[in-house]
């Protein structure tokens, strides 16, 4: 599943759509990405509208349409279509005649192009929010948000101490956006076994190494890769061009032997908090 570098990048592939006014939206209404709202009731809310805001929130994409541009969340009227990419979503940009495949669920139209939600898995949805609900601020605070600060990480990780430390950074409610290889990474640069137990770690060291992480992974996937093509869409595993650099762990944990960039011993793999994870036995030694 996508993580929230690779969900800005995908917001960004959408971006050419701003301040155009939907003409049309084509949907395959009994797909399971409409499971939450019925597609009849998004095409009707959403022709006709301009596409005014768009936001990433952790895992989750917001698009923002209104009935004029001069409208935003702070002035008017707004309605919010949110994507989930699932584990095979993307997003794409094609021809305003663009005909869709069997696998292009939800298409908005303009003059000047078609804004394509692809997901052949439909493990991903779409749907609305209520006019004027301004979604993120039902949301946990974001990693890189000002007011995640240590004092708010120690508060939602009171009840936790007993958590392991892969299943803390993988909690939604508590780091949004982060997912298996952020994670990864994240213990990796902590010298820390994913599994070791949160009692034993330093919260003050997991909200640095977080926030580094966070702001490496948007430098390098979404700052780097902003799509110069948008027909070519984004998927999920696929980084376009650019990734994180051989210095992080990113780079080895999946391949064939497979070792640490900063000790060269081999990386070993076993399924910790539900999830297959990887760590260097020589930095991050079980306790």
């Amino acid at each position: 599943m996508p993580e929230l570098a690779e969900v800005e990048l995908a917001r960004r592939i959408w971006e050419p759509g701003h301040g155009q006014e939907v003409i049309a939206v084509e949907s395959h209404p009994a797909t399971r990405v409409y499971r939450d709202t019925p597609a009849d009731e998004i095409r009707t809310h959403l022709t006709c509208k301009m596409i005014v805001d768009s936001r990433a929130h952790g895992k989750r994409l917001l698009f923002g349409f209104s009935d004029s541009l001069a409208n935003s969340p702070a002035n008017g009227p707004v309605t919010y279509l949110e994507v989930h990419l699932g584990m095979s979503g993307r997003l794409f940009l094609a021809d305003p005649r663009y005909c869709p495949d069997k696998h292009d669920h939800f298409v908005l139209k303009t003059k000047h192009l078609s804004l394509v939600y692809s997901d052949y898995r439909q493990f991903g949805r779409v749907y609305l929010h209520e006019q004027n609900h301004k979604p993120w601020e039902a949301l946990p605070l974001e990693v890189l948000h000002p007011k995640f600060t240590l004092a708010y990480l120690r508060k939602l990780t009171a009840r936790r101490r007993g958590a392991s430390l892969k299943a803390l950074l993988l909690d939604q409610s508590i780091f949004p956006g982060i997912g298996n290889w952020m994670a990864d990474e994240i213990c990796w640069r902590l010298l820390r076994f994913p599994g070791t137990p949160l009692q034993e770690l330093d919260l003050a060291a997991i909200r640095r190494v977080g926030r580094q992480v966070c702001r490496g992974a948007l430098r390098h996937v979404a700052d780097k890769n902003s799509p110069r093509d948008g027909t070519k869409g984004f998927s999920p595993g696929s980084y376009v061009e650019q990734v994180p650099p051989r210095s992080w762990l990113f780079q080895h944990r999946w391949k064939a032997g497979g070792t640490c960039p900063r000790c060269r011993t081999a990386l070993e793999r076993s399924t910790i908090a539900t999830r297959t994870t990887a760590w260097c036995p020589h930095c991050q030694p079980m306790t």
